[in-house]
C-alpha cells in the first residue's frame, strides 16, 4: 500500500484492509475483486491486483513469504526496494533498499552531483546503500530504519536541518555547503 503513496493516507485503509483480510491466505481465497473492492480510493488498483497475485503464489508454496530478497523479488510486484524492505524489516536479514528518503540522503551525504533520475545513479545509490549497510541483519534493519527516518524527519526534499543531522560530520553536502535547488512553481 507504501508503493508512492504516504503513510497518513495509508493508516485507515491498511486498518480496513487487515480487518478484512487478516492473513496472505485470506488474500489469495478472495476472489480478485473483493481485494481490489478493499483497495478502492488508494489508486493504483495494479498493487492489489500484484498482492493478490502474490498472495495466491505464496498460498500455492505452502504460505511461508520467503525471507531472501531474491527470492522475494521473485513474486509478482516485488521490486528491489519492497524486498529489501522485507527481508530487512520482517525477517532481519542484511538487505539494502532505497526508497525516495534514502536516496535523497545517500545523495546529499556521498554524491551530491549524482543525478538520482537516471538508471546510472539509480544503481550508483543502490551500490552506496550496501556499501554501507552493516553486516548483521538485526543492526542492518536499524540502519534501514534510520536511514528512513533521517530522510523523512532531518534531511527533507524541503530543507535540511543540518544543525539536528546525526551525520553532518560525514555530509558531503554540508560540508560543501552546497544549496538545496529553487523549486518552482507551474502556474
Amino acid at each position: 500500500m507504501l508503493q508512492q503513496t504516504q503513510v497518513a493516507r495509508v493508516v485507515d485503509y491498511y486498518h480496513a484492509f487487515v480487518t478484512r483480510f487478516p492473513t496472505l491466505r485470506h488474500v489469495a481465497e478472495a476472489p480478485p475483486s473483493a481485494v481490489t473492492e478493499a483497495w478502492a480510493g488508494l489508486g493504483y488498483y495494479a498493487r492489489a491486483r500484484n498482492l493478490h497475485a502474490l498472495a495466491r503464489e505464496v498460498a500455492a508454496a505452502g504460505g511461508a513469504l520467503p525471507a531472501e530478497p531474491a527470492a522475494l523479488r521473485a513474486l509478482p510486484g516485488i521490486g528491489p526496494y519492497t524486498a529489501g524492505a522485507v527481508a530487512s524489516f520482517a525477517f532481519e536479514r542484511r538487505a539494502a533498499l532505497v526508497d525516495t528518503n534514502v536516496a535523497r540522503v545517500l545523495r546529499r551525504a556521498f554524491a551530491p552531483a549524482l543525478d538520482p533520475k537516471t538508471g546510472a545513479g539509480q544503481r550508483a545509490l543502490w551500490a552506496i546503500a550496501e556499501s554501507i549497510l552493516p553486516r548483521s541483519g538485526r543492526a542492518a534493519w536499524t540502519h534501514n530504519q534510520a536511514l528512513m527516518e533521517l530522510g523523512a524527519l532531518v534531511c527533507t526534499a524541503r530543507a535540511r536541518h543540518c544543525t539536528r543531522c546525526p551525520v553532518r560530520a560525514h555530509c558531503a553536502t554540508f560540508a560543501a555547503e552546497v544549496p538545496l535547488p529553487a523549486r518552482h512553481r507551474s502556474s
